[in-house]
């Protein structure tokens, strides 16, 4: 790696002010985990490096009863969220999800915010905050505003961010009564990128085996993590059963954008979907039923 200066900013505004100064030469650096890697690889050369992890507060993971929701901080690593009693009492699917995120070396220093800024194809972290109608925090020189999860993932290794802006937090509700959620990733090795990977929530009626409210996430089959619609809404006000289920999953492979590469053809990709679909979404109505 060439040089480069390293600043190491105490507040948010501080880090806003140095990015302003230094535009496109700087990068932000959370864990470090992806960044360093482009560096070394020579894919990205900048001038300044400006690393938050001296700025309080960016780690925290807290439970906001009032609005009913989690927010965990954007410098959150995968192991603190991994190990958090409040995920794994309210999102146990994030839990069982985070077994293979990478390794744990790796989760022991890359971050949630990281990731998602990093937006690369077949992340887990983004079809599951999808699935939960996840937001994200952003403050920049104009302020602060909110986006979904959805949202902020624009494109291959692409993000809403605009100039100076930091993403400081991410913001999941809770679940609502007779939820379930599944998540479920198909890759080579079991802590490598998604091949395919699905996030399913199911919220049923209160009184019925009716599908109130439904979200399908899918990753690794599109520039970016996507939302499956048509799925949503074969499911979503019926009464689930296997069949309706199937249907379901089968419209999944009509919305997505699979490419070729080292890991899949883009027909493996587009075959895999529909049971990859089904089987989560089977789990997540199981796992509503019983909720």
């Amino acid at each position: 790696m060439r040089n480069f200066d390293y600043l190491q900013p105490a507040t948010i505004d501080e880090a806003i002010g140095l990015l302003q100064e230094h535009g496109d030469d700087a990068k932000l650096m959370a864990g470090g985990q992806s960044l360093v890697l482009l560096m070394r690889e020579g894919l990205v050369q900048p001038e300044v490096v400006v690393n938050l992890e001296r700025i309080t507060g960016l780690n925290d993971i807290r439970l906001d009863a009032t609005n009913s929701v989690v927010e965990v901080g954007a410098l959150a690593t995968h192991r603190q969220i991994e190990k958090s009693t409040l995920i794994q009492e309210h999102f146990p699917f994030i839990y069982e999800a985070y077994q293979t995120l990478a390794s744990v070396p790796v989760r022991n220093v890359a971050t949630l915010g990281g990731n998602l800024c990093h937006n690369a194809p077949g992340s887990d972290p983004p079809p599951l905050l999808i699935a939960l109608d996840g937001t994200v925090r952003l403050r920049g020189p104009a302020g602060e505003r909110s986006l979904s999860v959805e949202e902020f993932g624009t494109d291959f290794y692409e993000s809403a961010l605009d100039e100076a802006e930091i993403l400081t937090s991410v913001t999941v509700p809770l679940l609502p009564p007779r939820s379930g959620a599944a998540y479920h990733k198909y890759a080579i090795r079991p802590m490598d990128m998604a091949i395919v990977s699905v996030a399913v929530r199911i919220t049923l009626d209160t009184e019925e085996n009716r599908c109130q409210d439904v979200r399908v996430a899918l990753s690794g089959v599109a520039p970016t993590t996507i939302r499956s619609r048509q799925a949503e809404e074969a499911l979503r006000g019926q009464e689930l059963n296997e069949q309706v289920i199937a249907q379901a999953a089968d419209l999944a492979a009509r919305e997505i954008e699979p490419i070729s590469d080292v890991h899949a053809s883009a027909d493996y990709r587009r075959r895999l979907t529909p049971p990859a679909v089904r089987r989560m979404a089977t789990l997540a109505w199981q796992r509503a039923t019983n909720a």
